[in-house]
């Protein structure tokens, strides 16, 4: 027997808020996690500025050694 003619309407009226309820959730759990790295130390935001070309060799080494002196 076919269950047409809006039998099924009631399952969409519950499916649709709950999939938005889950969808929700599950982005309340990930986007923090995702967004929570490991913090990320001075000496090593200095050697990914010289890798990424931002500051030259000399400058990385005149910061590096400041920033040894300050530890």
């Amino acid at each position: 027997m076919m269950w047409w003619n809006g039998s099924w309407t009631w399952m969409w009226i519950a499916m649709v808020p709950m999939m938005l309820l889950m969808w929700a959730l599950i982005a309340m759990v990930f986007l923090p996690w995702a967004r929570s790295g490991r913090p990320v130390s001075p000496r090593e935001r200095l050697d990914e500025r010289l890798a990424a070309g931002e500051i030259s060799v000399e400058e990385h080494l005149t910061r590096r050694s400041e920033l040894e002196q300050r530890s």
